[in-house]
Order: C-alpha cells, then sequence, then structure tokens
C-alpha cells in the first residue's frame, strides 16, 4: 500500500468519521478512480507513439488509444487522437502523491486548485508536461505534446464534501 493510501485509511478516514458523525466507513468520501488524458489533433504515427510513451512514464501504466470524429458545421471533419489511463486503488493515490509533492511546486504562480463545480467530479488541465521530472530528458521525443487532463473521481453527494475530503488529502482546493 502507497504511504499517501495508508494516510488516507489511518488519518483521513477517522477524521472524516468524527467530523460527519458517519458510523460506517464505507459511506465515507473516497476519491473512487482517476483518468488523465493526453491528446490532440494530430494523427501521425509519430505523435501517437510519443503520447503513449508519454502517458506510461507519467503514470506507469499502459494507455488505451481514443479516437473520435467530430464534426462542424463549416464541413471540416476532424480526427482527434489521444490515449487514456485509469487509474484506481494504489495507483491514484501514488499519482495524488506525485502531483502533490512532485508536480505542483513545480508549477510557477500555482495559487492551488479551484473548487470543484461537480458534486462527484473534478478536472484540471496541466498546460505544461514538463512539469514531471521524468520527461525533461526526453525533452525531444515529447515536445509537441498538449496539454495533459486529470480527472478525479469522487463518491460524495455534495460540494462540501469534496471541499473537507480535499483539504484532509492537501489537494488544495481553494473555496
Amino acid at each position: 500500500m502507497h504511504p499517501y493510501q495508508n494516510h488516507y485509511h489511518d488519518v483521513v478516514q477517522k477524521d472524516l468519521i468524527l467530523c460527519n458523525n458517519v458510523k460506517t466507513a464505507s459511506k465515507l468520501p473516497v476519491i473512487k478512480k482517476m483518468s488523465v488524458y493526453l491528446g490532440s489533433e494530430k494523427a501521425d504515427s509519430n505523435y501517437v507513439v510519443s503520447f503513449f510513451a508519454g502517458l506510461k512514464i507519467i503514470s506507469g501504466q499502459t494507455p488505451i488509444l481514443i479516437k473520435k470524429k467530430t464534426f462542424s458545421r463549416l464541413g471540416g471533419n476532424r480526427d482527434i487522437v489521444g490515449g487514456k489511463v485509469t487509474l484506481r486503488g494504489c495507483r491514484s493515490y501514488s499519482f495524488i502523491y506525485k502531483l502533490l509533492f512532485d508536480v505542483f511546486p513545480g508549477i510557477r504562480q500555482f495559487d492551488g486548485l479551484k473548487l470543484p463545480a461537480h458534486s462527484s467530479i473534478y478536472c484540471f488541465v496541466l498546460k505544461d508536461i514538463f512539469v514531471f521530472e521524468e520527461l525533461i530528458p526526453l525533452f525531444p521525443y515529447f515536445e509537441d505534446l498538449s496539454n495533459l487532463q486529470c480527472q478525479f473521481y469522487f463518491n460524495t453527494n455534495n460540494r462540501s464534501d469534496i471541499l473537507f475530503l480535499g483539504n484532509s488529502l492537501q489537494l488544495c482546493f481553494i473555496p
């Protein structure tokens, strides 16, 4: 078990039980899963290989290919190609730990994450993927990659539960 997951089970769950007056741990708010996306409108093979390798290096898990067509009113159809990694359990806590202690401190002028608008999903975008230190030595291979989108999925019912869980996990939510 990852130390950050141990922190959730040993400290955060007990705080949530005391503060929310919940009788069982199964009803406590928790991060169900986390999805990480990387993609663009480019569909050439070099780009596909680079974002697959980038996601593999960042998350430690093999990504799946996402391809969808978009239609515009101007008559131009385009393919959007990307990759997706879904992290659950220990891998999600490991990735959150990496975000909190390696990635966010490396972002200039990081003021925190805005409070989620939805009661069970939180999404944010990292515009510079080179805040992940493991990609810096491989800059020529990944210089064309665009934004990295991260989504947290919670089992919460309202925004106050997300705020409490986020503050307990030190997710830097700004109310």
